[in-house]
């Protein structure tokens, strides 16, 4: 009897790619480079709304690689990140992109490296950017149906959701607050239908190909009316003598409109309310013979923006004898102001830097290829924490057949009293995929606070965050509680404190995602994005791939772990969310709920897939 042996290294990770379709041909080198060739020619100096200022200044190819058949990968650079900097210590990125798109070709990859001038001025539309973005993928995809995905390297713009919804309702209420107006019910039957920020980024703009996402982008500023109406004495909820209009202003946004309602006046100074269904426009009629419908993707999309995050110290912040936040050797130290109201607020003390933006995606390329290597096997660990919610590991066990019977020891933390301390001791235990089930927002997330803070700090090094204590400017985590935040990621990465093993993280804390200020700043601010926790994790956490939420909500991407265990990409995983959520024939009936795939997305490399020997398989050739 031939016993099977699971190899590691770059055999050992001959990923499965499974097509997408039992009859579908594979694309031909040729026909990919033809395609993307000519959507460089078209897209160039592309001017979608006619403004005179194109969204799209320029498109240059930069490499091509052949692969084995199993589809293919466009990988847009920004511009700006692809051109050689003359600089002591500033990083040429080409050498790692070229090594990356052999990688992907290795993976059985047609792969194409394009070099992306964007719009980077001062007006508000990044939704449009990112629809012409689309339509140069779009030109592409009838003549490559095999494209898996298309990775963004640098700072690209993202798409905003706003939705409405028709939303019957029985809890408190109050209308007209603070008129003569007012009235209030402690718990009544009533109807909210008013348009809220749902998801930024909101990736399936991009990878829903057949969508009408044209006809719901809307460039602003603008104000979408919105209903709140009670029946106290009408179970049907139609008709009433008791509602308010409301009127919401956004800009740059995508509009779902679900919300719509017809109304009719009646006798006695009443109103009928009534709700025709949900139009679900941006869903194509395929989508809409789903028991849930909801858009769909058709590609994955991996995000590698270091933009936000590659901060340093503001060298020109300077204290009362000329001190500045590091010292001569580069290290943290306490700056004195002449008085309280000198001390400069907390985003005065970074600024963007590119030699660091470089580094970080130099160095996330290197591990990004260790990873595919099949390096760190000891470290191909499941792990989670959390505070109030369940652990991940039996799914992960239960999904990978190589994770069944692994002991995890330190690495499945659960309870409310679960602390930072304990985040960050856990984040130090090697481990490949990682949940993160906390409550958090665009710049951090929390757990209970340090029991010995200065315990905390020993942990994590030299701190990397400074907080304001009267004339002082002090590095502290003190005043921090439980929240992680860039200055925890930052300080474990600048002191070396990690073990160095890659990561895939599973993100569950509500807005983990959002960029801070989308509503108001454009892409290119500097604001935009600012101490972005995703990224942060990404980049000083050692991270591949990270999937999370743009939104406050209480879902998880289901059968995400399942998807990676049957040998799927970390982006094949986001789009099988799409599915299950669609066969919901349950979710359905929840107006608020049943599109709420749409307010996850994945950073990093989400053509990864779990290495073969965990996913228990043969290996060709092997005895």
């Amino acid at each position: 009897m031939k016993r099977v042996t699971l190899v590691a290294g770059l055999l050992g990770l001959a990923y499965l790619c499974p097509p997408r379709s039992a009859s579908a041909r594979p694309t031909t080198f040729a026909t990919f480079d033809r395609a993307v060739a000519a959507a460089c020619r078209q897209f160039t100096r592309y001017d979608r709304d006619e403004d005179g200022s194109p969204e799209i200044l320029a498109l240059r190819r930069l490499l091509a690689v052949r692969g084995s058949g199993a589809g293919a990968v466009l990988v847009l650079v920004e511009d700006r990140l692809s051109r050689r900097v003359t600089g002591r210590d500033v990083a040429d990125l080409m050498p790692s992109l070229r090594t990356y798109a052999e990688d992907l070709s290795r993976q059985g990859y047609h792969v194409s490296v394009v070099a992306t001038a964007l719009y980077a001025g001062p007006r508000h539309q990044d939704g449009l950017i990112v629809l012409a973005l689309r339509d140069m993928v779009k030109s592409i995809y009838p003549q490559v149906p095999d494209l898996r995905s298309l990775v963004l390297v640098g700072n690209f713009p993202n798409a905003f959701i706003v939705r409405q919804y028709y939303w019957p309702r029985e809890d408190s209420l109050v209308l007209n607050a603070g008129t003569p107006m007012e009235k209030k019910w402690q718990a009544v039957r009533h109807i909210r239908s008013i348009a809220e920020p749902v998801a930024s980024p909101a990736d399936i703009v991009l990878a829903d190909l057949d969508g009408d996402w044209d006809t719901a982008y809307r460039l602003g500023p603008e104000r979408l009316g919105g209903l709140l109406a009670a029946f106290p004495d009408d179970p049907a909820r139609e008709v009433t003598d008791a509602w308010q209009y409301t009127a919401e202003r956004y800009e740059d946004f995508f509009l779902v409109q679900d919300g719509f309602w017809e109304e009719q006046a009646l006798p006695g100074g009443k109103r009928r309310f009534r709700f025709p269904g949900e139009p679900n426009a941006e869903c194509t009629p395929s989508d809409r013979q789903q028991a849930n419908v909801l858009a769909r993707p058709e590609i994955s999309i991996g995000r590698l923006n270091a933009y936000h995050i590659a901060l340093e110290p503001n060298p020109d912040v300077r204290g009362v004898n000329g001190e500045g936040l590091l010292d001569a050797q580069g290290h943290p130290q306490s700056v004195e102001f002449a008085n309280e109201k000198d001390v400069p607020d907390t985003e005065h003390l970074w600024v963007h830097s590119e030699r660091l933006e470089r580094k970080l995606l130099q160095e996330y390329f290197a591990r990004n290829h260790t990873y595919r290597l099949g390096e760190n096997s000891s470290a191909w660990l499941p792990a989670s924490i959390t505070t109030e919610w369940g652990s991940s590991v039996p799914e992960m066990k239960a999904a990978v057949q190589g994770w069944s019977d692994t002991a995890a020891p330190g690495l499945d933390l659960a309870g409310a009293r679960v602390s930072v301390t304990d985040f960050v001791a856990w984040l130090m235990r090697p481990a490949l995929a990682r949940a993160i089930k906390a409550h958090a927002g665009s710049t951090g997330f929390g757990f209970d606070a340090p029991a010995e803070p200065s315990a905390l700090e020993k942990l994590v090094g030299p701190v990397w965050w400074w907080h304001r204590e009267g004339k002082q400017l002090v590095p502290t985590l003190r005043r921090q509680g439980g929240w992680v935040n860039f200055g925890v990621l930052r300080s474990l990465y600048e002191n070396h404190r990690l073990s160095g093993a890659p990561a895939l993280y599973f993100h569950t804390g509500c807005e983990a995602m959002t960029p801070a200020y989308y509503e108001k700043e454009p892409y290119n601010s500097p604001r935009h994005g600012l101490w972005q926790i995703a990224e942060s994790l990404l980049f000083y956490a050692d991270g591949l791939a990270l999937v999370g939420r743009g939104k406050v909500f209480y879902d998880e991407p289901r059968e995400f772990w399942k998807a990676m265990g049957a040998g799927g990409t970390f982006g094949d995983a986001w789009k099988h969310y799409f599915a299950v959520e669609g066969a919901d024939a349950e979710l359905a009936k929840d107006g608020i709920g049943r599109k709420r795939a749409y307010f996850w997305s994945t950073i990093g490399d989400c053509t990864l897939r779990l290495p073969t020997p965990l996913l228990g398989q043969r290996v060709a050739g092997q005895p």
